[in-house]
């Protein structure tokens, strides 16, 4: 697992979160998000998300599940007018199976051992806009080799002389480095976008 961290904001506290959970099967449920806003009111708000997400990650680690439940949790803990996205992920490495739903955030991608780049493609409405929703997920098998990538809309909306960063460099990114191990090919996305 690689991961990194940094606020295009430059500022000491925001709203990006993201998690690791080892379940007690041997599976890892990740979270990735962002709750709109900056500073120390959408730190808070990180906070509760990513609490939520540990405790119900633990509980019933199905995307769909988790998702609804921490969308009822997040409606009724924040703000009116603000919402999180959030990503959550279990991967199974013995079975070699990735389960992943989507509440408004970017799509995972799944990088083949070849350097095919796919995204995928489930996703229901953020966190905090309105109770009682359904959460689609997706289940796909991983080729060994594979590399799972979740990251937040700062590396998409990345910008250089009024420039997106996007998608589609992203996706030429990965597929000429996918062989990397995971921390540097995380912090070459990062390296990339600045």
């Amino acid at each position: 697992v690689g991961h990194v961290y940094q606020s295009w904001a430059r500022v000491d506290v925001g709203g990006d979160l993201y998690d690791f959970v080892e379940l007690e099967d041997g599976r890892l449920a990740v979270a990735v998000g962002d709750v709109l806003g900056k500073g120390i009111s959408a730190a808070a708000d990180m906070a509760m998300t990513k609490f939520s997400f540990r405790v119900l990650a633990r509980g019933n680690a199905e995307p769909s599940a988790v998702l609804a439940s921490a969308n009822d949790v997040v409606c009724e803990e924040i703000e009116p007018g603000k919402f999180v996205t959030l990503l959550y992920a279990v991967i199974d490495p013995v079975a070699r199976q990735l389960a992943c739903g989507s509440a408004g955030h970017p799509p995972a991608k799944i990088v083949e051992p070849s350097g095919r780049v796919k995204s995928l493609g489930v996703s229901g409405l953020p966190l905090g806009i309105e109770p009682d929703q359904v959460y689609p997920s997706e289940r796909i098998e991983l080729e060994p080799g594979s590399v799972v990538v979740l990251y937040t809309d700062g590396v998409l909306e990345a910008r250089r002389d009024g420039e997106l960063y996007g998608e589609e460099r992203l996706d030429r990114l990965l597929a000429r480095y996918h062989d990397l191990p995971a921390q540097e090919l995380a912090s070459a996305i990062l390296d990339d976008c600045r």
